[in-house]
C-alpha cells in the first residue's frame, strides 16, 4: 500500500514536471519573440533615417555597446551575491569606488607597475569579500531579506563610502592610462581604443565567470545553493564557504569594473552611486538571478543611455541620468522578474 502511494506521488511529480517544461518553454519563446519584434522595429526605423542621421545613430549604438560591456561586469557582482545568498548587495557601488581609489593610489602616487598593482588590488578584494562575509553576513544567515538589504545599504552608503573619503579625500583623481590611446575608424564609425579595450577585457572576464559557474564543481555547488541552501547542506555542500566565495567574486568584479569605468573618466566620490544606479536596471532587466541576462541587460541599458545622450539630452538636459530610474520602474511594472529571470513560485 505504501509502495502504491509512493508510485502515485512520483507519477504526480512527473506530471507536474511535464506541465512546467512546456510552460517554461512558452515563456522563453514569448520573451525571445518580443525582443525580436522590438529589434525588427528598431531596424526598420533605422533604415528609414537619412544617411547622416543613420551614421549618428550607429555611432551612439556602438558607443552604447562599449559602455554596456563594462556595465555588465559591474552588475555581475550584484547578481552573483544575490544568486548564491539571496542578499541584494547595495554596498557593491561603494566597494567599487573604494577599490578604484586604491588602484589609483597604487598606480599614481605609489607608481607601482600595472601587474603588481593588479595583484595587490585582487588580493585586497579577496580580503574585503571574506571580511564582509565573516563579520557581517554570516551572523545574518536566517534573517529576513529586508534586514540584509538595510545592512548592505548602511555598509555601502555610510561605512565604505566614508572610509574611501577619509583615506583618499574624495576629490576626482585621473586614473593612469592602462590601455593604448587613439581611435579606430571603420567607415563613419569611430571607436576609442580605451573603450574598445575595456569592452574586450570586460567581456573576457565575464566569460571566465560564466565558464566557472557552468563547468566547474564550485560553480555547480553555487547553483545548487542558490536553489535550496538547506538541501544543499544536507547533501554535504559547504554552504557557508559558497557564500564566502560569492562575496569574493562580487568584490573582484567590483575591482575590475571600477578599473574599467575609470579607464576614461577620473575616480570620484560619486562613482559608487553611479555604479549601483547603472547596475540596478541591468540586473532588473536581465533577471536578478540570470548571469547571461545581466550581460544582455547591460548592453540594452548602455545603448539606451547613449541614444538618450545623443537625441534627448540636447532638448531635455540630464534626461540620460534619469533614464535608469525610468527603466527600473518600467521593468518592475511589466516584468518584475526580468527578461531571463525565474518567476518565483509560492506555496500556500
Amino acid at each position: 500500500m505504501k509502495e502504491s502511494g509512493r508510485n502515485r506521488l512520483l507519477g504526480d511529480q512527473d506530471t507536474v514536471a511535464r506541465g512546467l517544461r512546456p510552460r517554461g518553454m512558452r515563456r522563453t519563446v514569448a520573451v525571445v519573440s518580443v525582443v525580436a519584434a522590438i529589434a525588427v522595429g528598431c531596424l526598420a526605423l533605422f533604415l528609414r533615417l537619412p544617411v547622416d542621421d543613420r551614421d549618428q545613430a550607429m555611432q551612439a549604438i556602438v558607443d552604447g555597446i562599449m559602455k554596456g560591456g563594462v556595465y555588465a561586469l559591474v552588475a555581475l557582482g550584484v547578481v552573483v551575491v544575490y544568486k548564491s545568498s539571496k542578499v541584494f548587495n547595495l554596498a557593491h557601488g561603494a566597494i567599487l569606488m573604494l577599490l578604484a581609489y586604491f588602484t589609483w593610489w597604487l598606480l599614481a602616487p605609489t607608481d607601482l607597475p600595472l601587474w603588481t598593482a593588479l595583484i595587490i588590488v585582487g588580493a585586497t578584494s579577496v580580503v574585503i569579500g571574506l571580511v564582509i562575509d565573516r563579520l557581517m553576513m554570516r551572523p545574518m544567515i536566517g534573517q529576513s531579506g529586508l534586514t540584509t538589504f538595510i545592512l548592505t545599504m548602511v555598509l555601502g552608503f555610510s561605512v565604505v563610502q566614508g572610509i574611501a573619503v577619509l583615506l583618499f579625500g574624495g576629490d576626482p583623481r585621473p586614473m593612469p592610462s592602462i590601455f593604448p590611446s587613439g581611435r579606430l575608424t571603420v567607415g563613419s564609425i569611430t571607436v576609442q581604443y580605451p573603450w574598445l579595450s575595456a569592452f574586450i577585457a570586460a567581456a573576457a572576464m565575464f566569460l571566465v565567470f560564466v565558464t566557472y559557474f557552468r563547468y566547474t564543481r564550485g560553480g555547480l555547488a553555487m547553483r545548487a545553493v542558490s536553489e535550496d541552501p538547506v538541501v544543499s547542506q544536507s547533501l554535504g555542500i559547504a554552504v557557508k564557504r559558497i557564500f564566502a566565495i560569492a562575496w569574493v567574486v562580487g568584490c573582484l568584479s567590483a575591482a575590475a569594473g571600477g578599473l574599467l569605468l575609470c579607464s576614461m573618466n577620473p575616480v570620484h566620490q560619486d562613482l559608487g552611486n553611479f555604479a549601483i544606479i547603472r547596475a540596478l536596471p541591468v540586473v532588473l532587466l536581465g533577471g536578478i538571478e540570470s548571469i547571461p541576462g545581466a550581460f544582455i541587460g547591460a548592453l540594452i541599458i548602455g545603448v539606451a543611455e547613449m541614444l538618450a545622450i545623443t537625441y534627448i539630452d540636447p532638448h531635455v538636459t540630464g534626461f540620460s541620468m534619469l533614464l535608469p530610474f525610468i527603466l527600473i520602474v518600467v521593468v518592475l511594472i511589466i516584468r518584475p522578474h526580468g527578461l531571463f529571470g525565474l518567476r518565483e513560485i509560492r506555496r500556500i
